[in-house]
This record gives structure tokens, C-alpha cells and sequence, in this order.
């Protein structure tokens, strides 16, 4: 078999697949078939594929990523078509212990200017395969043929740092330090902690310290002039001992927290890092 393949798939090329048979010494039949791309599921899958030497490859997990509908119904995605997830699954538990477990469907989400998937109608429309999960439950495992693909626990905090980032409105924050410390405790005991605040424009600003971080008091939201994707280590933030950035890229900035304090804290699971949010205040206004 032949695949001629004319441009990236995920654009409305064609694809072309000439199988030929043989009917006589010089003459053969060639039948031709073309898909269009919107509706094409490439024949690459994650299932175990045999080797030259009669060896079954492991199935890989595909990368993913939390998302959330409008109605607050919360589902795994997966947005590389290239992959077949018929008959997998994915398994859960939430902060009960509570285990559940949901199989794939090929539905559709939205993608906006910046790449970013969401279910809010903004951007244009994108086939993804998605399975169901439970809202505040992170993903330990993904299940095919009876075989568990365990899951990088801190590649799912990541994930699930990345979804509580998502479209935030300016003023939010979030906190992050090991589980166990206690807020404005008296001792001074150092603590290795980051902070995210969102600013104007998709802007946010991640700040990592070694000693307890407050709440800026700042005269303005606004981005306009910050020097983006530039870790700035001016002393400029009493509070701020290793540096601040200012970034639109969500996903840098939940990695480079939970790495900052994975390293430094010396955390070795999940469970020992603790998170806490606020939204910003709000005047009461007449109508």
C-alpha cells in the first residue's frame, strides 16, 4: 500500500491510499480512496505496534489536558488526531480517595488565537477526543487492552494548575507552598513558595520566594510596558528572593511553580504541595 500524503493533516488536505491487485502479469487494479482531513482518523495509533523482530511496543500516553464546558462538566482531552483512543479509558480520584474511571469519545472543543483549547465558543471549531472526569479530580492513569498507563503525578498537578489558570479575570491569584506550612505564622521559619497574580491583556506574573509572599498592593493591573518571557531578578519585590516573570503562557507558568518548589522544598509527592486562590474585591456598585 501506498499513502501519499499532500500537506499537514490537521489542515483540509487530502489523503490518498492506492491499494494495488494484481491480476495478470502486466496488468493490475488500483483502487483509490480519498478522506477529507475534518473527518480523517490516521491510521497511527498509541495501541502496541509489532517491530521487526516480533516485539510489541508499549502503548504511550498521548499528550492532554484538562478542560471545562460551559455548564462546568470537566473532561480529559486529547487533541492530536493522529492518535486512536477507541476502547481506552481514564482513571481518576479526587481528594476523597474516590476512584473513577470513563472511556473516550470523539467530540469537538474550540481553540483560540493563542492555541489554547476551550468549550466557551471562542476560536474555531476542533475535533479532540475526550473522556469525562469529576471536577477537582486529577488523572493517575490511562487504561487500554487491560493495561494501565500510569500517569506522572506531577504532569497532572501541571495540568490541573494549567486549567485553574485558564481565563481567569485580572486581580486573581494563586499560592502555592508545601501543604503543611502555616500562614502568617510567627517564627519566620523560611518556606520555598511561588505566587501567580493575573494581570491586564492575558498577562500574569509568577514570583517565586524563599520566605513567605504577600499581596501586592498594586496602583494598576495594567501589562502595558512589563518586559515579557524575562525572568527579572532586580530586587524590585521585597518579598520576592528568586525572581519574577511576566508572561502570557499559562502553561510556563504552571510548571516553573511546581518545579520551584518541587526542587527547592525537597517535596517528593504530590499531596505535600498545597495551593490556595482568591479573586480580587469588588466595589458595591448601584445599577
Amino acid at each position: 500500500m501506498i499513502v501519499e500524503q499532500h500537506s499537514d493533516p490537521n489542515s483540509a488536505a487530502m489523503f490518498t491510499a492506492k491499494p494495488a491487485i494484481t491480476i495478470g502479469l502486466s496488468r493490475s487494479i488500483a483502487r483509490i480512496r480519498s478522506v477529507r482531513s475534518d473527518i480523517y482518523r490516521a491510521e497511527v495509533s498509541h495501541r502496541g505496534r509489532t517491530g521487526r523482530r516480533g516485539l510489541v511496543a508499549m502503548p504511550q500516553i498521548p499528550d492532554w489536558h484538562y478542560n471545562i464546558d460551559d455548564e462546568g462538566y470537566r473532561y480529559v482531552v486529547v487533541t492530536d488526531l493522529r492518535v486512536r483512543l477507541e476502547g481506552w479509558s481514564v482513571e481518576s480520584v479526587d481528594a476523597d480517595e474516590i476512584v473513577t474511571r470513563s472511556d473516550f469519545t470523539f467530540g469537538a472543543i474550540w481553540a483560540d488565537q493563542s492555541g489554547r483549547v476551550n468549550s466557551t465558543d471562542d476560536g474555531w471549531l476542533k475535533d479532540v477526543w475526550e473522556a469525562p472526569v469529576e471536577p477537582g479530580s486529577l488523572v493517575r492513569a490511562f487504561i487500554v487492552d487491560g493495561r494501565r498507563l500510569e500517569v506522572d503525578q506531577w504532569d497532572s498537578l501541571a495540568a490541573w494548575m494549567i486549567e485553574s489558570l485558564y481565563d481567569k479575570p485580572v486581580g486573581f491569584i494563586v499560592e502555592v507552598g508545601p501543604s503543611d506550612y502555616v500562614a502568617d505564622s510567627t517564627d519566620d521559619t523560611p518556606v520555598v513558595c511561588s505566587q501567580v497574580v493575573v494581570l491586564s491583556d492575558g498577562v500574569v506574573m509568577l514570583r517565586r520566594s524563599r520566605t513567605e509572599l504577600g499581596h501586592l498592593l498594586l496602583a494598576d493591573y495594567s501589562s502595558a510596558g512589563l518586559p515579557l518571557d524575562e525572568w527579572q531578578n532586580d530586587g524590585h519585590f521585597e518579598d520576592c528572593t528568586d525572581g519574577y516573570l511576566f508572561t502570557k503562557d499559562i502553561r510556563l507558568v504552571a510548571r516553573s511553580c511546581i518545579a520551584w518548589i518541587r526542587v527547592n522544598a525537597g517535596v517528593n509527592t504530590t499531596g505535600n504541595i498545597g495551593c490556595s486562590y482568591r479573586f480580587a474585591d469588588e466595589l458595591p456598585r448601584s445599577s
